[in-house]
């Protein structure tokens, strides 16, 4: 099992159920990226590779709330490696995520007008 593959098993042996399949699936996508652009998907990886990957799923059509949520679990996945002191820092800390504009006018608003 390489390094990735076990900073990711550790990383999603906190989670069970739904979220547990959920972002099994957000770190395969990841470390599918990553195969095919000649990466490991944990060392040497920087910001920029994390924001290639975000502009990346932004082409394939995601909406950019979809975005947000397949990155869920790979900067879960950074913050966890970086404090177990895989990495010397979290390269997706600071990535840039697609501002998600809500649609005031389906959500009622509460409280005092």
């Amino acid at each position: 099992m390489s390094t990735a593959q076990l900073a990711a098993v550790s990383y999603l042996a906190r989670y069970s159920g739904r979220t547990h399949a959920l972002y099994s699936f957000q770190l395969r996508e990841w470390f599918a990226w990553c195969e095919s652009n000649g990466l490991d998907a944990l060392t040497g990886i920087q910001r920029a590779h994390v924001e290639l990957y975000i502009r990346q799923l932004g082409d394939r059509g995601l909406m950019d709330s979809s975005v947000n949520t397949m990155m869920h679990a790979v900067r879960g996945y950074f913050r966890f490696a970086h404090i177990e002191r895989r990495i010397a820092a979290d390269p997706a800390v600071y990535a840039h995520l697609p501002k998600i504009h809500r649609d005031e006018s389906r959500h009622p608003r509460t409280g005092p007008a």
